[in-house]
């Protein structure tokens, strides 16, 4: 009986640390100077720092964190050339928002795939 009850509570705690946290498809586009210079899609965890470098003059890091079952807080690190801006923006989800850095601008479509 002991054997059976170990068992029980070691399937039951295995199953609980099995659930997967929030992730997202995360669509972007790059401009540069109103040119359009890529468009990258990337899987991101909630709270996971996610980064993508275009060539040698663009890279950001993005984190991705839930406020709500329709918006999350995304927050961006770009760095074009020697510049480097930090931007929080709110999103609704499958709703495209907009972070602008004077000449260059990202634009970000969030859409969650699992909670």
């Amino acid at each position: 009986m002991q054997v059976k009850i170990g068992l029980l509570l070691a399937a039951v705690l295995a199953s609980g640390s099995s659930f997967a946290a929030d992730a997202y498809k995360v669509s972007t586009s790059v401009f540069k100077d109103g040119e359009l210079i890529a468009s990258p899609v990337m899987l991101v965890n909630a709270e996971e720092m996610a980064s993508i470098a275009i060539g040698t003059d663009f890279e950001y890091n993005l984190t991705v964190k839930p406020s709500n079952e329709h918006t999350a807080k995304v927050i961006t690190t770009v760095k074009a050339g020697d510049n480097l801006t930090e931007h929080k923006t709110t999103v609704a989800y499958d709703k495209e928002a907009t972070v602008d850095n004077g000449n260059d601008k990202l634009t970000l479509l969030v859409r969650k795939i699992a909670s």
